[in-house]
């Protein structure tokens, strides 16, 4: 099972006293794009959601769009008519949003049935191996 990591790029992401970012809590906060393409295609062992601001989106979604470990892009802009047209590209993995509140709630959504998914599976897998012990267990006596 790969690591679960929230991605924010945005120029003004390392700014210590934002409300978003606290609201994120431990993400990766990153200011340029270069240095969060490097990030992505570096990491695969991770399942990475994207948080890019407008600004940003169009210089970096092209770059790392493909890369399998990416799960989701939330593109977070002051208008979505400004990216809607651009973003029917990249409509798998990308959804925009204009408010903080809307970003965070899909964002937690879909982290929440991820993680849910992921514990039926391993369970599941624990299920599997309780029964091979089962079929190795020698009666005693």
């Amino acid at each position: 099972m790969s690591q679960n990591k929230i991605i924010w790029l945005d120029a003004n992401s390392s700014d210590p006293v934002s409300s978003f970012r606290s609201k994120l809590g431990d993400a990766q906060t990153f200011t340029r794009a270069d240095n969060c393409i490097q990030y992505v295609q570096s990491h695969s062992n991770e399942s990475i959601y994207l948080i890019v601001s407008g600004s940003l989106a169009k210089e970096v979604v092209p770059e790392i769009y493909e890369c399998s470990n990416l799960v989701q892009i939330y593109l977070f802009c002051g208008s979505i008519a400004a990216y809607a047209e651009w973003g029917m590209n990249y409509c798998d993995k990308l959804m925009i949003f204009n408010h903080e509140d809307d970003v965070l709630e899909r964002l937690w959504n879909d982290l929440h049935k991820n993680l849910r998914d992921q514990a039926m599976l391993l369970s599941k897998r624990a299920e599997e191996y309780k029964q091979r012990v089962l079929e190795y267990r020698q009666p005693c006596g």
